[in-house]
């Protein structure tokens, strides 16, 4: 009798077993240095999608925690499939997404001529990093989830070539995880804040995506109803007070007809929202200087330097702050009642339809697509002069309705890839991928894949053959501008050669095409708008950054 052989576990074995225990999607791209982890991933039946660059495994990992709330892991190789990571490692830093990345690296014995040193590499993109060895896979590995969800960062888990198929040795016992010690706010802090809002006369409440995070918006609400204050909300926060009171996203967004409404809060509470220049319209938003923030650190901070910080975590802080409030027997301010005549006219009416080339005026396009996309939509936004108007101009229901993975490294060509993981991790949505055709061109890779993953969604190319926002900050300055200009392509076309329908928009009637689309079509659209260059938004002043 012939008896089986016995089956000796692997490092990529364990791998496999912690991940299918801690997630439910891996995005990757197999390589030599992560083979033995996806067969044995893909063998199991485990949700896997294939990117076709390595990029796109990050930016989707990201783009699914940003729609679903869940972790993903994202895979490449060594060298080039880890190189290829490295934008969407930076943005995942800097907007603080947790996900474990799982790539190859050199063998143990030492690198070869194509290695690199991937742990200096990932210490300048301030990452966190573990190492696999063939006695701590799973405790690395878990240590890796818990790293992630603790610190909200992608930590980097490196595997070396010749270890994934070894066979694993007894582990030792696994040592605690020691989570981060957040900071203690005193009450007399709590106090001051509160202190600030009842006094306030025109009081007004930031929110951002720490309070996603913390699904603190009904607290937040609570604060804000309690003194009268008006909201607004950064871009990953749309409507997370569920309140009517608001004004909107916040920053260069803002439309500039709400602005003098914006500018007559004399009190400002920002709650777990970044206060770059972005955020702050290089510290103009406000008319007051009597602002206070509430986050977990001040690395974001960099345009209201007068700003008193209350470092905490908003879950421990907000209940205590409404009740310091609720202590001091607030009155309803005035804001609210005087919102409407602090508003001034839209002059969105008195703009032309078309440029002086005949291509569409883009803040008309954003304002049209409002209206024809369906309302469970998601909207996926690359970097670029044309995300302005769509963030001004299209409502974003909730939330996890507009992901723009790019905005904190400041990178375009990211959307192909993070509608990727939008789609998949909210796929009873409309997921709609807004790119202009720089971007678009440079993520070409991975438009193939988001048009086999997605059931019914589209991809909206905002074309004006050009990198519209260097035209806008230095051609005007007198920049040369031939590197600014594009040529002309059809992504109508290019949409179609991949398996989508395709649609070109020259005229705001032809945007009746994609509505009709919507309504009976299945599949992916892809909708080439041409606009014109003469349009500048109001947010993109000369010389800024960006």
């Amino acid at each position: 009798m012939v008896q089986s052989p016995v089956q000796h576990k692997t490092v990529a074995d364990v791998l496999a077993s912690v991940i299918t225990q801690r997630v439910d999607r891996v995005f990757g791209l197999i390589g030599n240095g992560n083979v033995d982890l996806i067969s044995t991933l893909t063998a199991a039946r485990f949700p896997f999608t294939t990117v076709r660059h390595e990029v796109a495994a990050v930016t989707a990992a990201d783009a699914y925690y940003r729609a679903s709330g869940k972790l993903a892991v994202a895979t490449a190789t060594y060298g080039a499939g880890f190189t290829n990571m490295a934008t969407g490692l930076a943005e995942a830093q800097l907007a603080r997404i947790p996900m474990v990345v799982i790539v190859g690296d050199a063998p143990t014995t030492g690198r070869r001529p194509f290695d690199i040193d991937q742990q200096t590499v990932t210490a300048g993109l301030n990452i966190p990093m573990l190492t696999i060895a063939e006695d701590n896979a799973a405790e690395i590995t878990n240590r890796a989830f818990e790293m992630a969800t603790d610190g909200q960062e992608p930590v980097v888990v490196m595997v070396p070539h010749d270890l994934t198929a070894a066979t694993v040795t007894t582990e030792p016992a696994a040592q605690p995880y020691e989570p981060i010690e957040r900071p203690t706010v005193e009450d007399a802090q709590i106090e001051a804040v509160a202190s600030a809002l009842v006094a306030a006369e025109r009081p007004l409440v930031l929110t951002g995506g720490g309070v996603v995070r913390t699904q603190t918006g009904p607290m937040a609400r609570a604060i804000g109803d309690a003194v009268g204050a008006v909201f607004m909300h950064s871009l990953t926060a749309s409507n997370v007070t569920e309140s009517e009171h608001t004004l909107g996203t916040a920053g260069g967004f803002t439309p500039e007809y709400k602005l003098p409404a914006v500018r007559a809060a004399d009190m400002v509470l920002i709650l777990g929202a970044t206060s770059n220049n972005f955020q702050t319209r290089k510290g103009q938003l406000f008319g007051t200087d009597n602002i206070h923030r509430i986050d977990l650190n001040d690395r974001w901070n960099l345009s209201l330097p007068q700003a008193n910080t209350v470092f905490g975590d908003l879950t421990d802080v907000l209940p205590r702050l409404l009740a310091a409030v609720e202590a001091l027997d607030p009155k309803q301010s005035i804001y609210r009642e005087q919102l409407a005549g602090l508003i001034a006219e839209d002059t969105i009416a008195q703009e032309p339809v078309y440029g002086t080339d005949g291509r569409l005026n883009p803040r008309h396009v954003a304002a049209q697509l409002d209206t024809v996309l369906p309302e469970n939509r998601q909207i996926v936004v690359d970097g670029g002069h044309f995300m302005s108007w769509i963030a001004e101009r299209v409502n974003m229901p909730d939330p996890a309705a507009f992901i723009g993975v790019g905005t904190a490294f400041q990178s375009i060509g990211l959307g192909f890839g993070s509608a990727v993981g939008a789609a998949v991790g909210s796929p009873d949505k409309f997921t709609v991928c807004v790119s202009g055709d720089g971007g678009g061109q440079m993520a070409l890779a991975d438009l193939a894949t988001f048009i086999e993953t997605t059931e019914h969604g589209a991809v909206v190319i905002i074309n004006d053959a050009a990198y519209g926002a260097e035209i806008h900050q230095y051609a005007v300055l007198g920049a040369d501008p031939t590197a600014m200009y594009l040529p002309q392509l059809d992504f109508a076309a290019i949409g179609e050669a991949m398996g989508a329908a395709g649609i070109t928009v020259n005229t705001m009637e032809d945007l009746e095409d994609f509505s009709q689309w919507i309504a009976g079509g299945t599949g992916v659209a892809m909708v080439n708008i041409n606009v014109s260059t003469e349009f500048a938004h109001s947010a993109l002043s000369p010389g800024a950054t960006g």
